[in-house]
């Protein structure tokens, strides 16, 4: 049964470990850009901006995601998750033309391929931290 502080707040979920999940991904993606480094300057520095453009979203996202708990706060919860996906959107973009305008020389497959590689590395990741 329930104490009455237990039903007055409600049942709390934890918040799920974020910034261990971003760490672990610029460990990565500083491993790989390092790796690149000693085969092509343009493409380590390449895949550093793209893994950023990556991780960067992502943890604008999780903060605005996550900021709220609970059924009492579930239109707090769904306007902080429909920001933060219109602000992950709106960075990508900018951070994509900002790196092709600003860059030069750059390697769209090292930047497009690094991408893409993070962000499936942040899809693994976070389904390891929904399993535990």
């Amino acid at each position: 049964m329930q104490s009455n502080k237990d039903a007055a707040t409600g049942a709390q979920l934890s918040k799920p470990p974020l910034t261990r999940l971003f760490v672990l991904q610029l460990l990565v993606l500083l491993v790989i850009s390092a790796g690149l480094y000693f085969v092509d300057t343009t493409a380590a520095l390449s895949a550093l901006v793209g893994g950023l453009i990556s991780i960067g979203p992502n943890a604008y996202f999780a903060r605005w995601a996550f900021r709220f708990s609970g059924a009492r706060a579930a239109g707090d919860v769904a306007r902080s998750f429909y920001r933060g996906e219109a602000g992950k959107f709106l960075s990508t973009a900018v951070l994509f033309a900002g790196a092709f305008a600003l860059i030069q020389p750059i390697n769209p497959a090292a930047l497009f391929l690094t991408y893409i590689f993070m962000m499936a590395l942040n899809w693994i990741l976070a389904l390891r931290v929904i399993k535990r």
